[in-house]
């Protein structure tokens, strides 16, 4: 199997891994992950949070400078950068609908004063007034927020990417133009199409570069919010040659008052085989556990306690497959096609993280059993990647109690006075409880069959 330089490579995940995680979409009308986090002020900051989360990434570099600049403003701007939003949304419309700008600063000035008179009671100078007003006091919000973090740069470590910014941001105000601009307290109407040249034509790059990171720090503090309100946490992401994926008190943010629970891989144990009945909480666990690796290959806070893992180079869910009918595949054949799928990226993409729901649940029970042990047997070889496989079949477990690297856990449940009661608790071992029969009879699908007048 080949190797790559994990910065080189794009995170592979696919429609179908988004579409079980419920990254965008959702089942209904239920809330997605995006939605999660959007508390957002603006279109342009909504916007950073989709881009953000369509392309999860394989550079520590990128995905830790993120995550630190999500943490920052969690901890010292939770309230994020005080934009006045009038001031932005008119800005955006000025740049957006104005035909043209007025003049150029440089030629024409002696007519300057007829050229406002005439103006100065029609519709696009009513904008181009109002939008210059606005621009400007956009550009010293920034300032003094970029100001602000290089002052304290010289005391204490402000993250890579708001420094960054913040630099290229005073670079861009200290010259002539825009340092006269910041001094002002209000702009002289006969500037007025001074500066709609320079902002709508001139240096239109530059304004729309400002907008940009406006943009980026609202998204920034939508997200840390969103880690404050649902006690997400920060994980630690290390090299790919470390090979672990830890994590501690993972939950669904999407299930109120979630059980949170503990999973561990390395090398020495890359496949976790979970067993447990119908509802006793595989296939959520499965998802929370996909949607925080997603997350952490984001750059952003999971629904975790506490989790470390080494970089991957992809995610790759089987949780709401559904059949085919387009293209003539029942629910079995689609389940194969969509191992043979993660089988192909497996050979591009040697460091990922598989997770597969009740494997062959589309086929009769002797095919489902020997599909799984081979399946699962193969896939626990490839040490490289990691793979969770929750099944009913749990006769396969004894089959795979030899294979030092793969681990057992069920979902625990309880009996109180003679009723089951679902703990959603992941604990060691294998269970052989079936609940199938119990839930037919506690809804008495078999009376009301038989109540059917023939």
């Amino acid at each position: 199997m080949k190797s790559y330089n994990m910065e080189d490579m794009k995170f592979e995940v696919d429609s179908q891994t988004k579409k079980d995680l419920e990254i965008f979409k959702t089942v209904g009308n239920g809330t997605s992950v995006f939605d999660l986090f959007d508390q957002t002020n603006c279109y342009g900051g909504k916007k950073k949070i989709h881009d953000f989360l369509a392309s999860p990434s394989t550079d520590l570099t990128e995905i830790t400078e993120r995550k630190e600049a999500f943490a920052f403003f969690q901890k010292h701007y939770p309230d994020g950068v005080n934009v006045d939003k009038n001031s932005l949304d008119f800005t955006e419309y000025y740049l957006r609908h104005a035909n043209y700008p007025t003049k150029s600063p440089s030629r024409y000035m002696a007519l300057e004063k007829i050229l406002l008179d005439k103006l100065s009671t029609s519709n696009e100078y009513y904008l181009i007034r109002n939008g210059v007003s606005a621009a400007i006091d956009l550009l010293k919000t920034l300032y003094q927020f970029s100001q602000t973090l290089v002052d304290r740069s010289k005391n204490e470590d402000i993250p890579t990417l708001l420094l960054r910014n913040s630099n290229e941001v005073l670079k861009i105000l200290s010259q002539p133009y825009y340092a006269e601009i910041i001094k002002r307290k209000k702009v002289k109407t006969s500037e007025t199409t001074t500066y709609d040249y320079l902002f709508r034509y001139a240096d239109k790059d530059y304004i729309r570069f400002f907008l940009d990171v406006i943009y980026e720090y609202d998204a920034f503090k939508s997200i840390a919010k969103a880690a404050e309100i649902y006690n997400f946490s920060y994980p630690e992401i290390v090299s790919d040659t470390e090979n672990c994926l830890e994590i501690e008190g993972f939950f669904h943010p999407f299930v109120e008052n979630a059980i949170a629970n503990d999973i561990s891989f390395d090398v020495t144990s890359n496949l976790l085989f979970v067993s447990g009945p119908n509802m006793a909480g595989k296939s959520t666990s499965l998802k929370a556990l996909g949607v925080s690796v997603y997350l952490a290959h984001a750059g952003f806070p999971v629904p975790a306690a506490k989790m470390k893992l080494s970089l991957l180079s992809g995610l790759s869910t089987t949780i709401n497959i559904s059949d085919n009918l387009n293209s003539g595949y029942s629910h079995f054949y689609a389940e194969v096609m969509r191992i043979k799928d993660v089988a192909n990226k497996l050979h591009q993409n040697n460091k990922m993280m598989v997770l597969f729901d009740e494997l062959f649940r589309g086929t009769n029970v002797k095919d489902a059993y020997d599909g799984t042990l081979s399946i699962v047997s193969a896939f626990a070889k490839i040490r490289s990647s990691f793979f969770v496989i929750s099944s009913h079949i749990v006769e396969v477990a004894k089959e795979l109690r030899s294979n030092e690297n793969i681990k057992f856990c069920y979902f625990d449940i309880r009996e109180e006075d003679g009723q089951p009661v679902y703990t959603y608790k992941l604990k060691e071992g294998v269970t052989d409880i079936r609940l199938g029969m119990y839930i037919i009879k506690k809804e008495g699908l078999i009376e009301l069959i038989n109540s059917i007048k023939r």
